[in-house]
């Protein structure tokens, strides 16, 4: 329960450093949470929150009628549809929040967990 409230509390930071601040929230807010946990289980963490927190986003901006309007232009551009590149711009940011969470591990180490005999 408390990792379902850890990840719920990532994916809002994420979102709302999405929005205000751009993509660049993403990374960061990963690297700080790698900080905060120094678990070996944080990029993944990270990655499932980002991921979850781009979902909502889009979600949201489904709502405009200029989205659907970007997604088939995107579909033109690209050789996929529309709905694949919004796919892709989600798997995006979970390697960004798991690759940030990554690197800050390998810089910091990961705390050991006691052992119970």
């Amino acid at each position: 329960m408390i990792q379902l409230l850890r990840l719920a509390a990532l994916a809002a930071i994420i979102a709302v450093g999405t929005f205000t601040l751009g993509w660049y929230a993403v990374p960061l807010a990963a690297a700080v949470f790698a900080l905060l946990t120094r678990g070996a289980r944080a990029p993944s963490e990270a990655a499932m929150a980002a991921f979850g927190a781009w979902l909502v986003l889009l979600l949201r901006m489904q709502r405009f009628p200029s989205f659907g309007t970007l997604l088939d232009q995107l579909g033109q551009i690209f050789p996929v549809p529309g709905f694949v590149v919004a796919l892709l711009t989600l798997l995006l940011a979970a390697v960004l929040a798991a690759t940030a969470a990554r690197v800050t591990l390998g810089i910091i180490g990961i705390r050991e967990t006691p052992t119970r005999p």
